[in-house]
Formats: C-alpha cells, structure tokens, sequence
C-alpha cells in the first residue's frame, strides 16, 4: 500500500510540474523562464533588443510607436529557436516628463504591444528589466555626447525607475499611472534622450502561443 501510495504521488508533482505557473519571488517578481518548445513564449521569457530609433523629451510625444530588433535568439530547451534573432518588438510611448531645472528627472516610459516573427505579429506585453547605452564600441560618455545629452545627465541616463525611486520624483500625470516601464532620461535642464542602439532586456509579462 506504501509503494502505491508513494507512486500516485510522484506522478501528482510531475502532474504539477507540468501544468506550474511562472514562478515568482518573494519580491513579487517573475522568476525567469525558459521555453520548452518553439509554440510558446512563456511568461518570464528573457529578450535582448536594440532600440531602432532615438526617444527623447523633445522629439517624441506620448502616443509615438518605436521598435527595438531582437539581437540574440530566444532557445527552447528541446534546442529550437522560439524567437529568431531579427524579430522585431513594438511598442509605444506612453508616459514622458521632460526636465526643466537642476535637479529635476526626465523620464520616458515605454509599453511592448506585439512581438513580429518572420512577418506575422503576436500580441505580446514585455517590460524591460535593464538598458544598456554601449553601443558600437563606444563608450557610455561617447554615446551621450554624440546623442546631444549633457554630462549632468548621464549618472542616472536608462536607470530603470519604479516603486519608491518613481515615488520620489515628481513625474505626475500619465506617467505615473500608465501602463510600461519607466525609465530615467537624466536629471537637469537637457535634451534627454534614449539613443538609437540602446540595448533593451526585456522580461515577458503575457504568454504568447506562435503558430508554428
């Protein structure tokens, strides 16, 4: 009877193995998640993207579409490719607060809304977990400078900005409450802005099935 009762339980947790949810931490995270297979991108999926076009204070307005390309291949753990390097990730403006004074933050947030794979897009919700604003070889200071941004701007340029650190800043308005990832784009009275080439680490926040 023991070893009946002990095998209907491991086949209960590999049941449950199967079927778990995304994991997630104690911080109320998403733990990160690896496909099994190429029809689905689970939630937690980890992208890494290039910004296709520069975002700023003053040449962009909420409401703006902009796109990022997919530069690493997303692998199943069967071995196929779930996300080919190349796809391309949309998405759209929907909260910017420009800076007027020393002191002040500029900050630009950004919501994913489909995913495009050799043509045909899946809807598809991703926040972006880090920036990264090295781009062809230069330096981080090089690429500031070539974008037009000030020196006082660049200590807290693409620094991700929520709970209490979007709190302690007076973004206000549509950027607090809308939907995306708030992400700093310095501090003073500068032209702020998130260069073309930015690399982007984007989390999955929705599964997505592919027709495959």
């Amino acid at each position: 009877m023991r070893r009946i009762l002990a095998g209907v339980a491991m086949v209960a947790l590999a049941a449950g193995a199967c079927s778990r949810p995304a994991q997630v931490t104690s911080g109320g995270e998403v733990a990160p998640e690896a496909p099994t297979n190429a029809n689905m991108v689970p939630v937690g999926t980890t992208l890494q993207a290039k910004l296709n076009t520069t975002l700023g204070t003053q040449q962009s307005r909420v409401g703006d579409q902009f796109t990022a390309t997919v530069t690493q291949p997303v692998v199943a753990q069967n071995g196929a490719t779930v996300i080919p390097e190349g796809a391309i990730v949309h998405g759209e403006i929907t909260g910017l607060h420009a800076s007027q004074n020393v002191g002040d933050q500029a900050a630009i947030k950004l919501n994913f809304d489909s995913l495009e794979i050799n043509g045909q897009n899946y809807p598809f919700n991703a926040k972006v977990t880090a920036t990264n604003l090295k781009t062809q070889g230069q330096s981080k200071n090089e690429t500031l400078k070539n974008a037009g941004v000030g020196a006082v701007a660049g200590a807290a340029l693409g620094a991700i900005l929520g709970g209490g650190n979007l709190s302690k800043v007076a973004l206000g308005g549509v950027l607090g409450a809308a939907a995306g990832t708030a992400i700093s784009l310095g501090m003073g009275d500068v032209q702020a802005v998130l260069p073309a080439g930015s690399e982007l680490t984007l989390q999955s926040t929705q599964e997505v099935a592919l027709n495959r």
